[in-house]
């Protein structure tokens, strides 16, 4: 190594990193207490142009910028759902180049039924494709605690048990939800303080969609009972999560593939049975979907029955139980939520 004579040779200092907002240390708390993504994972994250999704982005490229997170790609989909949707896209272009973010534009079709469902589907697999596509580790997007929250009392007014009320989940394989720990006050003053522009999309002001609904009227009735109302929905989602994982653990070890012993499901919890119920609908069919409560008791029903029995569920599946064990047979697609019949 040459040196300079009558000097020592210094070593030479790391390159500074950016300093990061408040936010964006608050969502790098978030990405590292809840383990959503390493340091050199690359992520494509959801831009539609609204509060949220460009909190995200700006946040996620902050924390690339600062050697905490990996590239960044934004991804803007369009469901072709209202005219001048393509302006969207034009000001995500545009969010993007001043963030020096890479950015990637796709366009679905909404198949007709329940459009936000559609829709939600559409947009998902498109975010698939273009993380497929670009290598990407992770699929982020913008759900915040407010969402959390909503999702909850919804689900709550559907009567779910602790899967549903669990929420959303912050990490689900390679889908990541950096933002959901933060309100969304917090998100537009990050936006205020940066300088950022957000659309809004004026379908989240109607009364058509329940949510909608619930955000307007239920959860600021909420707030004036308990002020904290929305962390406390939050935190409860979370201990849920817990629940419902311990009993999946109990419940997994109670089945193989698509049968399950009786006398051990007679031994077990009624929250497990349940979750063994729902498990072997799922090896049978592939979805999760289609199964409902109503069909679920039917099903742990058979177990109690002095002789073999069997019942018709949903897609062409049979559940049965004969020499001490419940199987699940059969399925096309799972869709059909016909109730549940018996088999004489």
């Amino acid at each position: 190594m040459s040196q300079v004579l009558g000097t020592r040779a210094r070593k030479a200092s790391p390159p500074k990193r950016a300093e990061l907002h408040p936010f964006e240390a608050a969502v790098l708390e978030t990405v590292r207490r809840r383990r959503l993504l390493g340091p050199a994972d690359s992520t494509v994250a959801a831009l539609s142009g609204g509060p949220d999704s460009t909190a995200l982005v700006a946040a996620l490229s902050a924390l690339h910028r600062a050697g905490e997170a990996g590239p960044v790609i934004a991804c803007h989909v369009d469901h072709g759902l209202r005219p001048g949707s393509e302006r969207d896209a034009a000001h995500c272009r545009g969010l993007c180049a001043r963030l020096g973010l890479r950015f990637a534009a796709r366009s679905v079709r909404v198949r007709p039924g329940n459009v936000q469902a559609q829709a939600r589907r559409a947009r998902y697999a498109a975010l698939r494709a273009a993380a497929a596509e670009a290598g990407a580790a992770r699929i982020a997007t913008g759900h915040t605690r407010a969402d959390q929250a909503e999702t909850v009392v919804l689900r709550l007014l559907r009567g779910a048990g602790a899967r549903g009320l669990a929420g959303i989940p912050p990490r689900r394989g390679a889908l990541v939800r950096p933002l959901i720990d933060r309100s969304r006050e917090e998100v537009l003053a990050y936006l205020a303080a940066r300088g950022l522009p957000a659309l809004e999309d004026p379908s989240n002001a109607t009364g058509r969609f329940l949510r909608n609904r619930v955000r307007a009227e239920v959860m600021p009735a909420l707030r004036r009972l308990a002020p904290a109302a929305e962390r406390a929905l939050a935190r409860a989602a979370d201990l849920l999560r817990g629940d419902d994982r311990a009993l999946e653990r109990s419940a997994r070890a109670l089945h193989r593939g698509k049968r399950a012993e009786v006398e051990a499901l007679l031994a077990a919890a009624a929250a497990v049975r349940r979750r063994v119920v729902r498990r072997l609908w799922k090896a049978a069919t592939g979805s999760r979907r289609g199964l409902t409560a109503e069909h679920v008791a039917s099903v742990l029903r058979l177990l109690r029955r002095p002789r073999p029995g069997r019942i018709s569920l949903p897609g062409g599946v049979e559940a049965r139980v004969a020499g001490g064990r419940l199987e699940m047979a059969g399925g096309r697609d799972g869709n059909d939520c016909a109730p549940a019949r018996a088999l004489l």
